[in-house]
């Protein structure tokens, strides 16, 4: 797969999973990083972890850092891989995030090559997310973003 094939050629964002949002925020903003906005996060209707349901609920935040969004994300409830994430390792950069056009026709790709999908989201607006375990190499996620009007 050459680069201009890859699902992941429009990388564009990076996010950390944190134990207290607000406190990350005043840190960040101490560097002089943000203003920090309400993400997608909160507009999921719909979760999936390890294929099953979730009631997760997550506060998400995001900001430009030059061409990179940088996105802050605090498990608040449910089962959910930031949780997990949380609990093994800390907090840290949990994935890396690409859009995509075409998600579902991606991780028909991905998963025929092996794969696993561990984690979707619809949104209220149309969009959809997936994070693809990769964790065997770097300990991240990475996820494919399709977005809908609202993200676009």
């Amino acid at each position: 797969m050459n680069s201009d094939s890859s699902p992941f050629s429009r990388g564009y964002q990076v996010g950390v999973v944190v134990r207290d949002i607000e406190k990350a925020v005043d840190f960040y903003q101490s560097l002089g990083i943000g203003p920090f906005v309400e993400g997608p996060s909160a507009d999921a209707v719909e979760r999936k972890v390890y294929g099953r349901d979730t009631d997760m609920k997550l506060k998400g935040l995001i900001t430009q850092m030059g061409n990179i969004e940088f996105e802050l994300l605090q498990p608040v409830s449910g089962e959910s891989l930031h949780k997990e994430f949380l609990d093994e390792k800390g907090e840290g950069i949990i994935h890396i995030c690409s859009y995509t056009d075409d998600l579902d026709g991606e991780l028909a790709k991905l998963t025929e090559k092996g794969f696993k999908v561990v984690h979707r989201a619809v949104f209220s607006d149309g969009g959809k997310c997936a994070y693809i375990d990769t964790r065997e190499v770097g300990g991240f996620f990475l996820e494919l973003f399709q977005p809908g009007p609202k993200w676009k």
